[in-house]
């Protein structure tokens, strides 16, 4: 079964790099002409709509956590019968999901005026949310069909018809944007292509796997409603504090400061989702595997194997936050010129929300593939209002940069709470190693931050291709090789090194 998991991960994580590759390199193309034809309001526009319906998304409750929770023991069981109802539950679940969706999206557009702050006619901002809505929408029609896929640990399966769908979108907008295209046309191709995606999507994997198209399926039973509802319940809280922390900062920055701020930091937040989809797609791809594992495995070679993925991700998002602190002013400066830079505080109180992120990504994934989503539901209200009242505060008080005091607070809460639960219910002892382990860590992370810094300033005196080559490669050499000498004689670092043999 080992062999089985590590198949299965290799497959989903080369198929889902493939993906991001050509995903990354047409987005970066695509924005870059995207800015020079329109320019940064519209950018503003298409981030603020896109936290906004986020927020819309608080409807789905959860539910689609606990019910591919409920799948991975059927599946490993090949219990035929209790996947069908599962699956049955789910499908009737994003329909009301979709519905309820779509009418609380359609009660928004009255209140556009209050949210949007730019100079673009109000009759076309309301054009392009409905856009965006039907996008969103759509999507929850297949979201029961390829999570079962996902549950089965065959998410390139999936990744494969997305790649297929960017590439055609991308390049019709290119050509669109090109040729004088406007921004309605440039979303109606993303909107037509991705209708068509999700219908292709679907009739293949009805072919693939008849059991998503049975008509005869019984009802659960009543022990699996009760936990699937207890699940439920404690994810519907963990919602509202995702959706506080992760979908509410550009509807802020939109309201307090403007629209086209928005916009330049969604240059930043572009730089994110290229490195973050393939990070996170990485550990994503372990999920189902970590599923398998507490199901089915001793809770010692659990505590192993945390330990190894936990140094793994901090290596990645510690040297991510590294490079992006030392690269990303200086990367779009010569991407996009200096107008569209943020300031050095924002961007790096920007970058430090999102390691702290990252610091939780592993730990949420053993979480939810033990199940555990009751113990910490109080955390997702404390995070919420945190992040809410602060940012509001230190934006009034701060200007942009406050935005983020607020995520960088409400998060270091999920830091600290996360991984307890994790120690506590699932890997049964204490997280004060953990703890100590991750200062130490972080504290080596932000002190090789300051040297990078320090060497950008010696080396970047002057905007220039060449030097910014020479920038990389020492952002790529140095904090690896300070990493290296720190880690290599931890039980962690022999245990990804035999990871990697595998």
């Amino acid at each position: 079964m080992e062999t089985s998991r590590t198949g299965y991960v290799k497959k989903n994580i080369i198929y889902g790099y493939i993906s991001t590759i050509i995903s990354s390199v047409f987005s970066i193309i695509t924005r870059t002409i995207f800015v020079y034809v329109l320019g940064a309001q519209y950018l503003g526009v298409s981030g603020l709509f896109t936290n906004v319906l986020g927020v819309l998304s608080f409807t789905e409750l959860g539910i689609g956590a606990a019910i591919i929770f409920s799948l991975y023991k059927p599946i490993a069981e090949n219990d035929k019968e209790k996947i069908k109802s599962l699956l049955g539950l789910y499908k009737k679940a994003y329909r009301v999901i979709a519905f309820i969706v779509t009418l609380v999206g359609l009660i928004i557009i009255p209140f556009l005026d209050y949210l949007v702050n730019s100079d673009i006619p109000m009759n076309e901002i309301k054009i392009y949310y409905l856009i965006f809505l039907f996008n969103t929408v759509s999507s929850y029609f297949v979201t029961y069909k390829t999570s079962y896929v996902s549950a089965l640990q065959k998410e390139y399966i999936v990744t494969n018809t997305t790649t297929i769908g960017t590439i055609v979108t991308n390049i019709l907008q290119i050509i669109f944007l090109v040729v004088g295209g406007n921004y309605l046309s440039y979303l109606l191709i993303a909107a037509i292509i991705g209708l068509l995606q999700k219908i292709l999507t679907v009739i293949y994997l009805n072919k693939k796997y008849p059991i998503l198209t049975e008509k005869e399926v019984k009802p659960l039973d009543e022990v699996t409603k009760k936990n699937i509802w207890k699940n439920v319940k404690a994810l519907i809280i963990h919602k509202i504090g995702d959706v506080s922390v992760n979908q509410t900062d550009n509807i802020i920055i939109s309201a307090f400061v403007n629209t086209t701020a928005v916009g330049l930091l969604s240059n930043y937040t572009t730089l994110n989702t290229l490195i973050s989809t393939f990070t996170n797609r990485f550990f994503s791809s372990f999920t189902a595997s970590f599923g398998n594992l507490v199901a089915k495995d001793s809770v010692e070679k659990q505590r192993k194997i945390f330990d190894i993925y936990d140094l793994l991700g901090f290596w990645i998002y510690g040297f991510v936050l590294i490079a992006f602190i030392t690269l990303s002013q200086p990367f779009i400066t010569i991407w996009l010129g200096k107008k569209l830079l943020l300031d050095n505080l924002t961007m790096i109180l920007y970058f430090i929300s999102l390691y702290l992120a990252g610091m939780t990504f592993i730990p949420y994934n053993f979480k939810v593939a033990a199940g555990r989503f009751d113990e910490d539901k109080w955390v997702a209200f404390v995070q919420a209002i945190t992040n809410l009242v602060i940012s509001i505060i230190a934006i009034k008080g701060m200007g942009l940069p406050g935005i983020f005091v607020g995520t960088i607070i409400s998060r270091m809460i999920v830091v600290i709470v996360r991984p307890h639960i994790v120690y506590k219910y699932v890997l049964k002892q204490s997280a004060i190693r953990y703890y100590i382990r991750l200062t130490i860590r972080t504290c080596i992370a932000f002190a090789i931050c300051f040297l990078m810094w320090q060497i950008k300033n010696v080396i970047f005196i002057k905007v220039s291709i060449w030097r910014f080559v020479i920038l990389c490669i020492l952002t790529a050499i140095v904090p690896n090789l300070i990493f290296l000498v720190t880690f290599a004689r931890s039980d962690a670092f022999k245990g990804i090194l035999e990871k990697i043999r595998k």
